[in-house]
């Protein structure tokens, strides 16, 4: 499995996290996989893909299979707060995913996360003609340091044409969660938003695609895997009870609680697979 991480241009680090192209080296055809590993299912690869804010994946050389939707193309995913699976039907697999901020992908796109929210779809099935040139770009474009400008030029296409007041007011609400360590109300939310609690609840759900609480929910979520991601890159133990407490969490069973329901994996299984440092990231090697 070969992997690499590209950052999108500074203009549009508020809306899109990164970029990861990934690529299988080989057909898991011949592998002979074990039986009982749970990356496979019947011969075939299996990369679980974490709760996010809104994703898109794009494929070539490849087909494959997420939650049902079959595909070689480019594929929508909402908002979600569970584990998808990525299951490649014909063995090989080379993409990107392309992971959005909370909000992002609305406010580039105008695509209503509370419509997409849990959904997969493929760019035909969206119906944006946009995306589905974008598709065929990604195809025809041989390295992932080539896609990458088209992307950044795609969607700075779309930014440079409006100014979103919703967005901004997003932004300081994120901040404010995360300085309470998920401690904030909704009406607090709206206050920090300076919109009413009605408007603030129709706005976030436009925008993120899911409620307020589960919000909260997710973001703590990814939070603590980047703290167990930073203190395992510097060599450092990890204390799970700490970071349980440091991240609002009651004690290591509602951590542990937490990371079944949205990661499918305990906290101590994820702490020793070691997975590689980023920022925040949708793609799971387990």
């Amino acid at each position: 499995m070969y992997s690499q991480i590209i950052k999108p241009t500074p203009f549009l680090k508020p809306y899109i996290t990164r970029y990861v192209f990934v690529r299988a080296e080989g057909s898991t055809d011949t592998m002979a996989p074990p039986a009982d590993d749970p990356r496979f299912v019947n011969g075939k690869h299996v990369q679980p893909l974490l709760p996010n804010y809104g994703s898109f994946v794009f494929m070539r050389n490849t087909k494959v299979d997420i939650n049902g939707v079959r595909t070689d193309g480019l594929v929508l995913l909402g908002s979600n707060q569970k584990t998808i699976g990525l299951t490649t039907l014909s063995g090989w697999f080379e993409g990107m995913l392309l992971d959005f901020e909370p909000g992002g992908m609305h406010a580039l796109l105008d695509i209503d996360l509370q419509q997409l929210a849990g959904k997969v779809l493929t760019a035909e099935q969206y119906g944006d003609a946009g995306l589905m040139q974008l598709d065929r770009i990604f195809k025809n474009s041989p390295t992932a340091e080539e896609i990458a400008p088209l992307l950044d030029a795609f969607f700075l296409g779309h930014l440079l044409h409006k100014e979103d007041i919703n967005y901004v007011r997003l932004q300081k609400v994120i901040e404010a969660c995360d300085a309470a360590k998920g401690g904030i109300s909704a009406s607090e939310m709206a206050g920090v938003a300076c919109l009413g609690e009605r408007q603030f609840l129709r706005v976030f759900r436009q925008y993120v695609g899911i409620a307020p609480k589960q919000f909260i929910r997710l973001r703590r979520f990814h939070k603590t895997i980047q703290e167990m991601q930073m203190k395992a890159h510097s060599g450092q133990t990890i204390d799970l009870m700490a970071v349980a407490l440091n991240h609002g969490y009651y004690d290591l069973s509602h951590m542990a609680l937490e990371f079944q329901q949205m990661g499918c994996v305990s906290p101590s299984h994820f702490r020793m697979l070691g997975i590689p440092l980023s920022a925040d990231f949708s793609i799971f090697f387990a």
